[in-house]
């Protein structure tokens, strides 16, 4: 394996996050919990909208920028627009709502791997886990699915603040063993002698099924 070091940096290192599922799996709401700005009864994502955190990650400054996409049908066309430079891709589905995970199967996987970059870094949050008793969703499906597309998967409730820092620090320390930062190295870092070093491991977290060329 190829191996490229760099060190700890004081310059907060770019990392897009998008968050895709359909409407109403809570989507907004764990971007919100995790910005310490939730808040009930929210409106519905109209196209997309953009926020940012600044987080240390295995002493790493990480800037996650993170892209609320739309889940109604009649707005998905655009969402492409936005899969096309993100490193990380935080997939969310509704515990009670079986479509909403057999949609991401069947549509968001799909549409973000054919559009999105090479290698992309995939998550699945099973939301509102704090309505448990309604869950119409097979667990060990999900987690078969997760296991097939190398994804990090957390049941999650953003209500409750249950798992939500968990499940975006995973998907940072991901980020930190991709070949993502094998590009970005260069240009954030420089060698020196410093014990304070960091081994990136190429291909470490690389899913085969996204190795494919993209084309047009």
């Amino acid at each position: 394996m190829a191996e490229k070091k760099v060190t700890k940096n004081s310059k907060p290192i770019p990392c897009k996050i998008i968050l895709v599922g359909d409407s109403g799996v809570g989507k907004t709401s764990i971007i919100n919990r995790y910005l310490d700005h939730y808040k009930e009864n929210i409106t519905s994502t109209l196209t997309a909208s953009y926020s940012s955190k600044l987080t240390v990650i295995s002493d790493y400054k990480i800037n996650f920028q993170l892209w609320d996409t739309a889940g109604q049908e009649q707005y998905r066309s655009m969402n492409s627009l936005f899969y096309k430079d993100a490193h990380i891709c935080l997939m969310v589905y509704d515990i009670t709502k079986e479509n909403t995970f057999k949609n991401i199967k069947n549509y968001w996987y799909e549409s973000v791997s054919n559009n999105g970059l090479e290698g992309v870094i995939f998550g699945v949050a099973g939301n509102k886990n704090d309505l448990y008793m309604e869950e119409s969703v097979d667990k060990n499906e999900v987690s078969n699915f997760c296991k097939e597309i190398n994804a990090v998967f957390k049941l999650t409730s953003a209500k409750e603040n249950f798992s939500i820092g968990d499940l975006f620090n995973e998907l940072g320390e991901r980020f930190l063993n991709s070949n993502f930062m094998l590009e970005i190295g260069e240009e954030y870092f420089k060698r020196n002698n410093s014990n304070n070093s960091f081994t990136i491991q190429k291909d470490m977290h690389t899913n085969d099924k996204n190795k494919k060329k993209k084309c047009c």
